[in-house]
């Protein structure tokens, strides 16, 4: 994982809380935020990271903001084993690995100290999506379910 761009980082992270309204997470917006996931992942689960400029006083209010990303747009419900765990295809194994460990220290409820409701279910969610990444029998038949979907047709209105 190369080093957090901070400068673009922590301040879209920041706008992400106070208006997600502005941004459309299925067109994975904001961008640095996606681009930059993995740091999103660790700032959520409370983890020093080199490099970090926030005060201690702003490390809570940064792990929150990153909480709420990984609850409103990884976990939103309807999101793919991709988005879930925070990869894009072509994935190494080390990066699926990573991401399953943060993504599972922060919703299974035997490890979040915090004591923090996530959506029922959230754990087996990771486990599942994790399940399916790591085989590459199981993504291949997943994307083949993928490319094989018919787009929605509006049903037509007959006219007399």
């Amino acid at each position: 994982m190369s080093p957090p761009d901070w400068d673009s980082l922590l301040p879209t992270l920041r706008n992400f809380e106070r208006t997600p309204g502005l941004y459309r997470v299925v067109l994975r917006e904001p961008r640095p935020l996606f681009e930059q996931i993995g740091s999103v992942m660790l700032l959520a689960t409370g983890r020093p990271m080199e490099g970090l400029p926030a005060a201690p006083a702003q490390g809570h209010e940064l792990r929150r903001a990153a909480r709420f990303f990984v609850r409103t747009v990884m976990l939103r419900p309807g999101s793919d084993p991709f988005t879930l765990l925070g990869l894009r295809p072509g994935f190494e194994p080390a990066q699926l690995r990573e991401h399953y460990r943060l993504m599972i220290r922060l919703t299974h409820p035997d490890f979040d100290a915090t004591g923090e409701d996530w959506p029922p279910g959230t754990a087996t969610r990771v486990n599942l999506a994790r399940d399916l990444l790591s085989s590459p029998e199981k993504r291949a038949e997943y994307a083949d379910a993928l490319h094989q979907r018919t787009p929605l047709r509006r049903p037509r209105l007959l006219r007399p």
